[in-house]
């Protein structure tokens, strides 16, 4: 599964609104991108791990979760989680006018849509 998670996720537009974006699997490693000056991989590989830590907190605590967001001062961070553990994080801005909220949906249908053998 993650050759195919790294595949869809090097080949995945972007969208108007995306400032950054990365994926966490469940041992840790990580893939980001970044089109802001604003965001370094570090610091989207570090928000990702925050991410994780909730969601096992979310399960831990039978709360069923979907997607998640955290409002920031001028951005949103959205993120999800797949079934194997797998997390999407994607900063955007705050303005819904310059987001493509299209966009934003098809990056995670895609991400949730993602099957296959599990491959490491």
């Amino acid at each position: 599964m993650r050759g195919m998670v790294k595949q869809w996720f090097e080949q995945s537009a972007p969208f108007e609104g995306i400032l950054a974006c990365g994926v966490r699997h469940s041992d840790q490693s990580a893939m980001v991108k970044t089109w802001t000056d604003g965001f370094t991989e570090v610091a989207v590989e570090n928000a990702l791990c925050c991410v994780v830590d909730v969601f096992q907190v979310l399960q831990f605590n039978r709360i069923a979760s979907g997607r998640i967001r955290w409002v920031y001062q001028g951005v949103l961070f959205h993120c999800e989680r797949r079934g194997d553990g797998t997390c999407l994080g994607v900063f955007t801005g705050r303005e819904t006018s310059r987001l493509d909220l299209a966009g934003l949906d098809r990056i995670f249908n895609e991400f949730q849509a993602l099957t296959g053998s599990e491959s490491k």
